[in-house]
């Protein structure tokens, strides 16, 4: 299984250009020389450092810190949107800009904060969606330096103070500017598509951040919908500047370095490539809140707590906000927040930083777990009626457990895989109540792989998408429009022998190019194929029936607006299902429109249907309330087409189509049967005892993107 861990790294270090740790440290206490990639030049420990910080630091603060989330008796949600939120005009919010003057604006408390909680990277706010810069700019004299009394650049004094305290310094910018005259007007999910002369604003003032203020760590974009095109030249600015800079995935169309997640939301799947998860202690505002209700400190802090471990213990890293009042001090309730949290992570650093996912597989079942080297953490949130702590680590012995902090050593013992602790208190006060223990095993902790798949002698396995273990990423053209993705797919076997295998796909899968590795072994193949069976029983009936489509609905690609587990046609929201007659709509439609389709299909008998879908830019579909398809249009200039095997069961089947269609142009949806279609085989060379087959796609520039191959199995037969 360290194979398979190396493996996932192999893959990041090939795909993602992340070439700098979002650390100082790193450059001022490297003890070894660099270990260079020869297929890439990139420095390995560059990606090992930004896993192991673990912790960053986000500070939000601006104009809207002064108004603390209210305005003429109107109160916003999110403070930092109270421009949005309340309706104030556009003069009003200048004049509140006018009166900016952070007297008590001090980035060494900052500093002192970071380091108390062993944070070594500060991501600073230095434009939010209402414009206003936090830097001196040519770009706008809407900035603190031109457009207050106060004369100070903020970016700037807080750069040289992570620069002097060896911390890194990151940025948070938003592509969205509700002052910007040439940009899009303000938008309910101020996900708006960027204008032109905003990406040239945009531009210039990246250019400048990336040039005044010394080395920046990373970029974090969000809001704002930029076409390819602009992503990529944003992209190649940022790495032309600043090579070491990660990027990450709100810059859009897939190219980040990193998957960030919304803020106060896990990512939809655990990605197997670096990821953050972002959180403020006082959900949902990010911005200063004035006149709060009470507050539970301690029960917050208690709450982030394990909100951080768990985030650790899937592999990410994880990020606190900060958000500091108008006048540049810092909110007592939040710096309580965060002491009270700072304290535990001090007494249990050991389990936080420089660890990797939790190693105990499906079998941990009620222990969140970090390890590294031969160091296994246990974070106890409960005691089991049992009193004892029973997990596997097969192939290894316990040496020695202690509770971290007291250093109290319960009692243990091991049978076979199955280890034991005996519960003992730490004999430690814990205001978090999650005391964690420190299992130091005999050799380095092997993670515990997933179930293998057998074959026994003349039987046959099918590894296809269902039984796979896949490589996760997120994957869409923007925020509205991500979803899960399956970078590649993996197969464990516990076959010795050498088996005879078959690659089974449609036309739809010809012409690609995979790479298939094993655990001895690695081959390049192009599909091509050849004709086999009919997909469908041939003499069988199957018959089509008739296209019922929604009224328009509207937000992103991932809402769902009509129930999929619903009888009588599906329940839908409101409004009732029409009959699709295949004319175009006589309006244009919005962006962000979804379109229902529901057909009935019935079948003579169980048997699979290859079916012909076209669509705009995301595609769900639905048989018999079950999900099969969830795809999205990497190419925005032109329709997207998939081809999906339909298992078909005897008698009614109900398929449901969601038709995504980001950009508001010509509706493109269609559905095709083709009974004609048949599966086409092509023969590959398997080494004997195998141990794992992994595919993925040859020379892949989207690294985040699905290698959608919906219809694509390994047929693998035991030889004789």
């Amino acid at each position: 299984m360290q194979k398979y861990t190396m493996l996932i790294a192999h893959i990041i270090l090939l795909s993602v250009a992340l070439v700098s740790t979002m650390c100082s440290d790193a450059k001022k206490e490297k003890q070894e020389p660099e270990q260079i990639n020869e297929e890439v030049g990139l420095p390995v420990d560059h990606l090992q450092q930004w896993n192991a910080d673990k912790l960053s630091l986000f500070v939000h603060f601006g104009v809207y810190s002064v108004l603390g989330g209210e305005w003429e008796g109107k109160k916003a949600e999110r403070a930092e949107n109270i421009w949005a939120e309340t309706g104030m005009f556009a003069d009003e919010y200048e004049q509140t800009a006018r009166d900016l003057t952070p007297k008590n604006w001090d980035p060494a408390k900052l500093i002192n904060l970071a380091r108390d909680l062993g944070i070594k990277n500060i991501i600073f706010t230095v434009k939010h969606h209402d414009g206003f810069c936090l830097f001196k700019t040519e770009t706008t004299p809407f900035n603190i330096v031109d457009f207050t009394t106060f004369d100070h650049d903020l970016m700037e004094e807080i750069a040289d103070a992570c620069n002097n305290a060896n911390i890194g310094i990151g940025i948070n910018f938003s592509l969205t500017d509700w002052h910007l005259p040439a940009a899009s007007p303000m938008s309910s999910h101020y996900g708006a598509p960027v204008t032109e002369a905003h990406h040239q604003n945009n531009l210039d003032q990246i250019r400048e951040l990336l040039t005044n203020y010394g080395d920046i760590s990373a970029i974090y974009f969000y809001s704002g919908i930029n076409t390819p095109a602009q992503s990529r030249e944003l992209r190649e600015l940022i790495k032309s500047l600043q090579p070491q800079c990660l990027i990450s995935n709100g810059i859009g169309n897939n190219m980040g370095d990193f998957i960030a997640s919304p803020f106060n939301h896990a990512p939809v799947i655990i990605p197997d490539i670096p990821w953050i998860q972002r959180s403020s202690a006082l959900r949902p505002s990010l911005g200063y809140k004035k006149n709060k209700t009470t507050v539970d400190t301690l029960g917050i802090a208690r709450s982030k707590i394990r909100e951080l471990v768990k985030v650790i213990s899937e592999g990410g890293n994880y990020a606190l906000n900060l958000a500091p009042k108008g006048d540049g001090s810092l909110d007592e309730l939040e710096k309580e927040i965060l002491n009270h949290m700072g304290r535990w992570i001090k007494v249990n650093r050991d389990a936080i930083f420089r660890t990797q996912k939790n190693p105990l597989g499906d079998t941990s079942n009620s222990w969140l777990a970090t390890w590294k080297d031969d160091h296994l953490y246990l974070f106890i949130d409960s005691v089991p009626s049992s009193q004892k702590i029973v997990f596997s680590a097969p192939g290894n012995e316990i040496e020695k457990v202690r509770f971290l902090g007291s250093g109290i050593e319960p009692a243990f013992f091991s049978r076979g895989q199955k280890h034991e602790i005996t519960w003992t208190s730490p004999a430690m006060a814990d205001p978090m109540q999650l005391p964690v223990l420190e299992v130091t095993m005999k050799d380095t902790i092997q993670p515990i792989a997933g179930e293998p798949l057998y074959t026994a002698l003349n039987d046959t396995i099918s590894l296809h998408l269902n039984n796979a273990t896949p490589f996760r990423s997120i994957s869409g053209m923007d925020r509205l429009s991500e979803i899960p993705s399956n970078t590649a797919l993996r197969w464990n076997l516990g076959i010795k022998q050498k088996p005879s295998a078959l690659l089974k796909f449609t036309s739809f899968e010809v012409g690609k190019t995979i790479k298939i590795k094993t655990e001895s072994s690695e081959m390049v193949e192009t599909l091509k194929g050849n004709r086999s069976n009919l997909i469908r029983s041939e003499n069988d009936t199957i018959q089509t029936g008739q296209i019922f489509r929604s009224k328009p609905f509207y937000g992103a690609l991932k809402d769902l607006h009509v129930n999929p587990n619903g009888n009588n046609r599906l329940q839908i929201s409101h409004g009732s299902w029409m009959v699709n007659s295949g004319h175009k709509d006589n309006l244009k439609p919005l962006p962000l429109t979804h379109h229902y389709y529901y057909v009935e299909i019935d079948s003579e008998n169980p048997q699979k249907h290859l079916y012909r879908i076209t669509g705009n830019d995301g595609i769900q579909v639905w048989l018999n309330k079950e999900e099969v398809l969830l795809a999205g249009n990497d190419n925005m200039e032109k329709p997207m087409t998939c081809e999906v095997v339909l298992n078909l069961k005897k008698g009614e089947n109900i398929l449901l189509i969601k038709n995504f269609n980001r950009w508001g142009n010509e509706d493109h949806f269609s559905l095709t049967p083709m009974p004609q279609a048949r599966w086409l085989i092509q023969s590959v060379e398997i080494p004997e005892n195998p141990g794992f087959i992994e595919v993925t796609e040859q020379n892949k520039e989207n690294v985040h993107a699905d290698i959608y191959m919906p219809n694509f199995s390994i047929e693998l037969m035991s030889e004789n």
